[in-house]
C-alpha cells in the first residue's frame, strides 16, 4: 500500500498515521478539510468524541475501518463510506492485521487541521496544551464523550490558559 500524498503536504504522527491533506480549511475559506490517511495495523485511533458544527466523512480507499457512530458499529470496507452530522458521538481504529488507506473530510473545516499539526510536531506525547488552545481558539467545538460539558470547557480554557503562559 503505498502512502498518499506529496511530500510537502504530508504529516506523520505519533501513533503511526500518516495524514496528507488534500484541501486546507487555510486554502477554502474554511469551507473543507480533507485528507488521505494511512493507518497502521492495530490503530486504537482517537478517543470517543463529537464535533459542534462540523460534518466528518469517512471513506475507505483501501483496506478496512471500524467506526463508532452514536451506538452503531460498523467496518466499512474498501469503496465504502459514513457521513457524521454535527454532535453525533464517533470513533474510529484500524484494529485489523493490514493498513487501511482513507479519505477524511471535515465541512466546514474545524480545528482539526491545527489538532494534526500539533500532534505531527508533538514528539511522544500529545500536546495537550496546545490541542486545548486550538479547541479554545475555535469556539469549543470538540468534546471528549462521557465528559460533562460543565467540567471539560472550564479543563480546555484551564489549559490553554497555561498553555499560553508557558509559550509567552
Amino acid at each position: 500500500m503505498s502512502e498518499p500524498g506529496t511530500p510537502s503536504s504530508v504529516l506523520r504522527l505519533p501513533t503511526g498515521e500518516t495524514v496528507c491533506i488534500r484541501a486546507s480549511g487555510r486554502d477554502n475559506a474554511g469551507a473543507l478539510f480533507e485528507v488521505d490517511a494511512l493507518l497502521p495495523p492495530g490503530l486504537s485511533g482517537p478517543p470517543r468524541h463529537r464535533h459542534l458544527a462540523q460534518t466528518e466523512a469517512f471513506t475507505v480507499l483501501e483496506g478496512r475501518l471500524r467506526v463508532v457512530v452514536g451506538t452503531e458499529t460498523r467496518e466499512l470496507r474498501t469503496g465504502e463510506s459514513v457521513t457524521v452530522p454535527p454532535t453525533v458521538v464517533h470513533a474510529f481504529a484500524n484494529p485489523f492485521g493490514e493498513p487501511a488507506r482513507i479519505r477524511m473530510r471535515e465541512t466546514p473545516a474545524g480545528p482539526l487541521e491545527g489538532q494534526f499539526r500539533a500532534l505531527a510536531g508533538g514528539g511522544r506525547f500529545p500536546p495537550l496544551g496546545e490541542l486545548a488552545a486550538i479547541n479554545v481558539r475555535h469556539g469549543l467545538p470538540f468534546a471528549l464523550h462521557g465528559v460533562p460539558d460543565l467540567v471539560q470547557r472550564p479543563a480546555w480554557r484551564l489549559l490553554a490558559r497555561l498553555h499560553g503562559r508557558r509559550h509567552r
